[in-house]
Protein backbone atom coordinates (compact mmCIF):
# COMPACT_ATOMS: atom_id res chain seq x y z
CA UNK A 1 0.00 0.00 0.00
CA UNK A 2 1.43 3.24 -0.86
CA UNK A 3 2.33 6.03 1.76
CA UNK A 4 1.13 9.61 0.98
CA UNK A 5 1.87 12.02 3.99
CA UNK A 6 -1.28 13.96 5.72
CA UNK A 7 -0.03 17.07 3.76
CA UNK A 8 0.14 15.41 0.31
CA UNK A 9 -3.46 14.23 0.83
CA UNK A 10 -4.95 17.57 2.00
CA UNK A 11 -3.29 19.49 -1.03
CA UNK A 12 -4.38 16.43 -3.36
CA UNK A 13 -7.78 16.51 -1.77
CA UNK A 14 -8.56 20.30 -2.04
CA UNK A 15 -7.06 20.10 -5.73
CA UNK A 16 -9.52 17.57 -6.55
CA UNK A 17 -12.69 18.96 -4.96
CA UNK A 18 -12.16 22.20 -7.03
CA UNK A 19 -11.97 20.02 -10.10
CA UNK A 20 -15.02 17.86 -9.13
CA UNK A 21 -16.94 21.67 -8.16
CA UNK A 22 -15.84 22.26 -11.74
CA UNK A 23 -17.67 19.44 -12.96
CA UNK A 24 -14.24 18.17 -14.29
CA UNK A 25 -15.11 14.38 -14.54
CA UNK A 26 -11.28 13.13 -14.96
CA UNK A 27 -11.39 14.19 -11.15
CA UNK A 28 -12.89 10.70 -10.25
CA UNK A 29 -10.48 8.70 -12.18
CA UNK A 30 -7.93 10.79 -9.92
CA UNK A 31 -9.53 10.11 -6.75
CA UNK A 32 -10.21 6.20 -8.01
CA UNK A 33 -6.03 5.87 -9.06
CA UNK A 34 -5.30 7.41 -5.30
CA UNK A 35 -7.53 5.81 -2.96
CA UNK A 36 -9.60 2.56 -4.43
CA UNK A 37 -7.31 -0.21 -3.29
CA UNK A 38 -7.56 1.28 0.09
CA UNK A 39 -10.88 2.15 0.52
CA UNK A 40 -11.93 -1.37 -1.07
CA UNK A 41 -10.16 -3.05 1.93
CA UNK A 42 -11.60 -0.66 4.38
CA UNK A 43 -15.34 -1.85 3.29
CA UNK A 44 -14.10 -5.34 2.93
CA UNK A 45 -13.15 -5.17 6.92
CA UNK A 46 -16.82 -4.41 7.27
CA UNK A 47 -18.48 -6.60 4.34
CA UNK A 48 -16.42 -9.53 3.54
CA UNK A 49 -16.76 -10.25 -0.03
CA UNK A 50 -20.56 -11.00 0.21
CA UNK A 51 -21.00 -7.89 1.25
CA UNK A 52 -19.46 -6.65 -2.44
CA UNK A 53 -17.15 -4.11 -1.14
CA UNK A 54 -16.26 -2.58 -4.62
CA UNK A 55 -19.65 -1.81 -4.93
CA UNK A 56 -19.78 -0.05 -1.71
CA UNK A 57 -16.97 1.89 -3.01
CA UNK A 58 -18.22 2.88 -6.46
CA UNK A 59 -21.38 3.83 -4.61
CA UNK A 60 -19.38 6.26 -2.68
CA UNK A 61 -17.58 7.54 -5.61
CA UNK A 62 -21.44 8.25 -7.37
CA UNK A 63 -22.49 10.20 -4.43
CA UNK A 64 -19.30 12.12 -4.04
CA UNK A 65 -19.85 13.18 -7.94
CA UNK A 66 -23.71 13.91 -7.22
CA UNK A 67 -22.58 15.86 -4.10
CA UNK A 68 -19.72 17.90 -5.87
CA UNK A 69 -21.22 21.09 -5.83
CA UNK A 70 -21.48 21.11 -2.11
CA UNK A 71 -18.18 19.95 -1.48
CA UNK A 72 -16.23 22.44 1.14
CA UNK A 73 -12.59 22.60 -0.40
CA UNK A 74 -11.14 23.30 3.19
CA UNK A 75 -12.82 20.13 3.95
CA UNK A 76 -10.45 16.92 3.86
CA UNK A 77 -11.54 14.56 0.90
CA UNK A 78 -10.05 11.70 2.15
CA UNK A 79 -11.92 11.52 5.67
CA UNK A 80 -15.23 12.47 3.39
CA UNK A 81 -14.61 9.39 1.18
CA UNK A 82 -13.73 6.75 4.42
CA UNK A 83 -17.08 8.26 6.43
CA UNK A 84 -18.99 7.38 3.19
CA UNK A 85 -18.17 4.04 2.67
CA UNK A 86 -18.33 3.06 5.98
CA UNK A 87 -21.85 4.67 6.48
CA UNK A 88 -22.78 2.24 3.28
CA UNK A 89 -21.08 -0.52 5.11
CA UNK A 90 -22.64 -0.30 7.96
CA UNK A 91 -26.15 0.02 6.46
CA UNK A 92 -25.28 -3.33 4.07
CA UNK A 93 -24.51 -4.78 7.30
CA UNK A 94 -27.97 -3.36 8.82
CA UNK A 95 -29.88 -4.50 5.95
CA UNK A 96 -28.23 -7.69 5.98
CA UNK A 97 -29.16 -8.53 9.16
CA UNK A 98 -32.53 -7.93 8.73
CA UNK A 99 -32.42 -10.64 5.71
CA UNK A 100 -31.41 -13.19 8.58
CA UNK A 101 -33.70 -12.39 11.07
CA UNK A 102 -36.31 -12.74 8.58
CA UNK A 103 -34.53 -16.13 7.17
CA UNK A 104 -34.46 -17.27 11.05
CA UNK A 105 -30.29 -17.00 10.57
CA UNK A 106 -27.85 -15.66 12.65
CA UNK A 107 -25.98 -12.99 12.12
CA UNK A 108 -22.40 -13.07 10.25
CA UNK A 109 -19.55 -12.39 12.20
CA UNK A 110 -17.73 -9.37 10.44
CA UNK A 111 -14.56 -10.27 8.37
CA UNK A 112 -11.25 -8.95 10.05
CA UNK A 113 -8.54 -8.38 7.51
CA UNK A 114 -4.92 -6.61 8.15
CA UNK A 115 -2.45 -5.33 4.69
CA UNK A 116 0.39 -6.08 7.16
CA UNK A 117 3.36 -7.65 5.35
CA UNK A 118 6.62 -7.97 6.67
CA UNK A 119 6.60 -8.35 9.86
CA UNK A 120 9.24 -9.84 11.98
CA UNK A 121 8.33 -13.32 12.12
CA UNK A 122 5.21 -15.36 11.49
CA UNK A 123 4.88 -15.88 14.66
CA UNK A 124 4.73 -12.09 15.66
CA UNK A 125 2.90 -11.44 12.84
CA UNK A 126 0.05 -13.89 13.99
CA UNK A 127 0.58 -12.64 17.94
CA UNK A 128 -0.03 -8.86 16.13
CA UNK A 129 -3.19 -9.39 14.21
CA UNK A 130 -4.22 -11.37 17.13
CA UNK A 131 -4.01 -8.45 19.33
CA UNK A 132 -5.37 -6.19 17.24
CA UNK A 133 -8.54 -8.26 16.59
CA UNK A 134 -9.00 -8.32 20.23
CA UNK A 135 -9.31 -4.56 21.49
CA UNK A 136 -12.25 -3.52 22.13
CA UNK A 137 -14.35 -2.74 18.45
CA UNK A 138 -13.99 1.54 19.03
CA UNK A 139 -10.55 1.08 20.08
CA UNK A 140 -9.69 -1.12 17.35
CA UNK A 141 -11.41 0.38 15.06
CA UNK A 142 -9.48 3.94 15.91
CA UNK A 143 -6.31 1.78 15.35
CA UNK A 144 -6.89 0.91 12.11
CA UNK A 145 -7.49 3.94 11.00
CA UNK A 146 -4.76 5.97 12.07
CA UNK A 147 -1.84 2.82 11.72
CA UNK A 148 -3.10 0.96 8.69
CA UNK A 149 -5.52 4.03 6.46
CA UNK A 150 -3.23 6.55 7.57
CA UNK A 151 -5.83 8.87 8.75
CA UNK A 152 -4.81 11.90 11.02
CA UNK A 153 -6.30 11.70 14.67
CA UNK A 154 -8.84 14.90 13.00
CA UNK A 155 -9.68 12.68 9.99
CA UNK A 156 -10.70 10.19 12.26
CA UNK A 157 -12.72 11.74 14.36
CA UNK A 158 -14.74 13.65 11.48
CA UNK A 159 -15.10 10.04 10.20
CA UNK A 160 -16.16 8.38 13.71
CA UNK A 161 -17.79 11.87 15.12
CA UNK A 162 -15.16 11.56 17.75
CA UNK A 163 -13.44 14.55 19.53
CA UNK A 164 -9.35 14.63 17.89
CA UNK A 165 -8.91 14.13 21.92
CA UNK A 166 -11.23 10.96 22.34
CA UNK A 167 -9.23 9.68 19.13
CA UNK A 168 -6.19 10.50 20.89
CA UNK A 169 -6.74 8.22 24.11
CA UNK A 170 -8.03 5.64 22.05
CA UNK A 171 -4.93 5.13 20.53
CA UNK A 172 -2.96 5.49 24.04
CA UNK A 173 -4.85 2.65 25.25
CA UNK A 174 -4.34 0.85 21.94
CA UNK A 175 -0.80 1.05 21.81
CA UNK A 176 -0.95 -0.29 25.83
CA UNK A 177 -2.76 -2.82 25.07
CA UNK A 178 -0.80 -3.80 22.01
CA UNK A 179 2.44 -3.36 24.28
CA UNK A 180 1.30 -5.53 26.71
CA UNK A 181 -0.02 -8.64 24.25
CA UNK A 182 3.12 -8.63 22.26
CA UNK A 183 5.69 -8.18 25.18
CA UNK A 184 6.90 -12.32 25.14
CA UNK A 185 7.92 -11.77 21.85
CA UNK A 186 9.54 -8.38 21.54
CA UNK A 187 13.08 -8.24 22.89
CA UNK A 188 13.34 -7.15 26.69
CA UNK A 189 16.49 -4.79 25.56
CA UNK A 190 14.31 -2.42 23.54
CA UNK A 191 12.86 0.47 25.17
CA UNK A 192 9.40 0.44 25.85
CA UNK A 193 7.55 3.84 26.09
CA UNK A 194 5.79 5.15 23.29
CA UNK A 195 3.53 7.43 25.08
CA UNK A 196 2.43 10.02 23.01
CA UNK A 197 3.62 8.22 19.76
CA UNK A 198 2.41 9.52 16.50
CA UNK A 199 4.75 7.71 14.65
CA UNK A 200 4.77 6.57 10.91
CA UNK A 201 2.57 3.66 9.70
CA UNK A 202 6.79 2.08 9.39
CA UNK A 203 7.17 2.65 12.93
CA UNK A 204 6.59 -0.48 15.37
CA UNK A 205 4.99 -0.88 18.72
CA UNK A 206 9.18 0.14 20.11
CA UNK A 207 9.98 2.73 17.86
CA UNK A 208 11.30 0.09 15.52
CA UNK A 209 10.54 -1.80 12.18
CA UNK A 210 7.52 -3.89 12.03
CA UNK A 211 5.11 -2.51 9.32
CA UNK A 212 1.90 -1.53 10.56
CA UNK A 213 0.00 -0.21 7.44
Amino acid sequence: MASFSPSDDHGFGSALIRRLRSDDPAALQSILDRYWDRLVAFAHRFVGEAGDPESQVQEALARLWARRHLLDEEGSLKALLYTTVRNLCLDELRRRDRRNRLDGKAPSPTPVRTPWEDVHGAELQRAAATAVARLPARRQEVFRLVREEGLSYHEVARVLELSPQTVANHMSLAMADLRTALKPFLPSSQPRSVEGSRASPSRDLRGGEIPLG
